[in-house]
């Protein structure tokens, strides 16, 4: 047996194994519930729990239910998905726009909305390994990688570390995609004095001396070839709004209870 094939064995059964780990949770859970009650009554508890069982073992239902959000979409479609949202703003640059936010355990989903309109959204990864299938496809996204490894060729930035930390990017794609834009980046709550809040500090520093010096994107592109992407957004609007809709430091801490 080859190495590769040792590896793709060793793999097949941890996967056994972990498919094997849940399908004994859930067993143990049914019989519980069984013992409390008559099965025809506990049933829809059971298939609850099932899903729950999932979810602390996977991310398989947090991925399909943000499949069914796009750019076009309006508020009570995708309530019908993901709930009603836990907060609503006002943009503060664009009175007619507003931010609606669900805050889960996993990832922040924000809708930029005109008019109950999807204008955009993005979703802000709280799980090191939480990695939305990508957001125009809807195809299995194979791993977390750099910001650099998600865009071909970005055209915009912002970066701060006030508020809240963040370093995003900006890609608008070609007319068979309707000149869409995808965004990507990091957000960082709380990070205050590492390594990426000190680098971000600097470039940010120096692009309060001099807008069009040339060497701060060519730190920007460095630092997106390092940095963990944990932020993903599709939309009409351009960066300066998405960056708008980014909870800050204060904001996550209140609604999050951290």
């Amino acid at each position: 047996m080859t190495t590769e094939q040792h590896a793709n064995s060793q793999t097949e059964d941890e996967s056994a194994d972990k498919k094997k780990s849940l399908y004994d949770y859930f067993i143990a859970v049914a019989l519980g519930l069984m013992a409390v009650g008559q099965w025809g009554d506990t049933k829809d508890i059971a298939i609850e729990a099932w899903q729950l069982t999932m979810s602390n073992f996977t991310h398989k239902y947090e991925y399909e239910s943000l499949e069914h959000i796009n750019v076009g979409s309006n508020l009570n479609y995708i309530a019908k998905y993901m709930g009603q949202p836990k907060l609503i703003k006002k943009s503060k640059f664009h009175e007619n726009l507003s931010f609606a936010y669900f805050l889960e355990e996993k990832f922040i989903l924000t809708l930029i909305i005109e008019n109950d309109r999807v204008n955009g959204y993005t979703i802000t990864s709280l799980v090191d390994d939480f990695v939305p299938n990508h957001l125009l496809s809807k195809e299995k996204q194979q791993d977390v990688g750099t910001i650099a490894d998600k865009h071909v060729n970005f055209q915009d930035f912002t970066l701060d570390y006030n508020n809240v930390e963040y370093l995003l990017v900006s890609e608008q794609l070609g007319k068979e995609k309707l000149y869409v834009n995808q965004y990507f980046g990091t957000v960082g709550y709380h990070r205050s004095g590492d390594a990426l809040n000190t680098q971000i500090r600097t470039i940010y520093d120096q692009l309060n001396l001099d807008e069009e010096n040339p060497a701060v994107l060519d730190e920007v592109k460095q630092l997106t070839s390092k940095v963990t992407n944990n932020f993903y957004g599709v939309g009409e609007v351009n960066l300066s709004v998405v960056a708008d809709s980014v909870l800050t430091n204060f904001e996550y801490s209140l609604y999050y209870k951290k």
